[in-house]
């Protein structure tokens, strides 16, 4: 009884305030236990939340969250989806999976998408234990054709129409006829896939450019493959140092128009560092040390501005039986070890 027969919109606020005229209706603690009710319906495909701006527009919600601000505005009102239209057509809706009915196989015409929300379409939607039945608001070609281009742009879907091979790029114009279909978002390009072994067709003495690499992966994955996905692998390869960009050339970021001019090349070998410097030092006598202690402060003072380090190692000579003995070595151990614990006797 919440709506009239001739009502095809209440506003939010009436409803949570129906709760406190009606004597019928349960008496409610805060009236914002409607709002989040109404908002939850939105988000669910219940209802479609609608916003009219001062210039006779509209915005509208559908199986999306309502914007805070909107939240707030006392005209924000609510719609029957069988009675409703959308002003636009979220493009994360057209992934596979996401409306029921939506998606019945790998692909995805046009002609079916604009049948969806051509108005009045009943979709059953399976809960835990039950059977949810919506309607799908309807939504005009215009605002449709404007998803599936957000939607191709953005990854969500891929676009195939004739030659035409489309994923996250802009759509070319006239590529939107009849003879479109939607697919799945592709199977990433991994960097070892364009590589030399795996695409020899595609280099030549070292190098490539995107052009060849799409068409010889195209080739080898049997399908026209979309120019983003090549180039989201060669990316990849780019970070993970498997390919590197020929200066001059185009950029890792360029259109298909100028993947030609995208020059690769394996990195070069980068040359083993040198090996460290023999380790220089002399041998002290305990005396020797001492002097050497003695004039610390005089080489502090020397090589002011810069690190002064000494590399030291200790050496027992074996006694007269060509021996040391362990409980000696241990002892001279122990005590070197509260100067550094890295210095042993030898």
């Amino acid at each position: 009884d919440l709506w009239r027969d001739d009502e095809d919109a209440r506003r939010v606020a009436d409803l949570a305030g129906a709760f406190a005229r009606a004597p019928r209706l349960p008496k409610l603690l805060r009236p914002k236990i409607v709002l989040d009710t109404v908002l939850q319906g939105v988000e669910r495909g219940l209802f479609v939340a609608r916003l009219t701006r001062p210039d006779g527009s509209a915005r509208t919600w559908w199986r999306e969250e309502v914007d805070a601000e909107a939240r707030e505005d006392p005209l924000l009102e609510v719609a029957l989806p069988a009675r409703a239209a959308l002003s636009r057509l979220p493009e994360h809706l057209l992934a596979p999976g996401v409306l029921s009915d939506l998606w019945t196989g790998e692909e995805l015409t046009l002609q079916a998408l604009r049948g969806y929300f051509a108005g009045g379409r009943a979709v059953a939607v399976p809960r835990e234990d039950y059977e949810e039945t919506y309607v799908v608001p309807r939504c005009a070609e215009r605002e449709v054709l404007e998803a599936v281009r957000a939607a191709v742009e953005r990854g969500t879907v891929w676009l195939v129409s004739g030659p035409t091979s489309v994923w996250r790029e802009t759509i070319p114009y006239g590529a939107l006829d009849d003879g479109a279909v939607l697919r799945p978002r592709p199977d990433p390009v991994a960097a070892q896939e364009l590589s030399a072994d795996a695409l020899p067709g595609a280099w030549r003495d070292g190098r490539t450019n995107g052009s060849a690499l799409t068409r010889a992966l195209s080739q080898a994955r049997g399908r026209t493959l979309p120019w983003g996905l090549v180039r989201e692998g060669i990316r990849t390869g780019v970070e993970s140092r498997w390919l590197t960009v020929v200066d001059g050339g185009a950029p890792v970021t360029c259109g298909y128009d100028e993947a030609g001019q995208l020059q690769l090349a394996r990195p070069a070998a980068e040359p083993a560092p040198p090996p460290p410097p023999p380790a220089a030092g002399v041998l002290l006598e305990t005396s020797g040390v001492q002097d050497l202690a003695d004039l610390v402060p005089r080489l502090l003072e020397a090589s002011a501005g810069h690190a002064l380090r000494f590399r030291v190692g200790a050496a027992l000579d074996p006694d007269a039986g060509g021996r040391v003995a362990d409980d000696v070595r241990a002892a001279v151990d122990d005590l070197l070890a509260t100067v550094s614990a890295d210095l042993k006797v030898d």
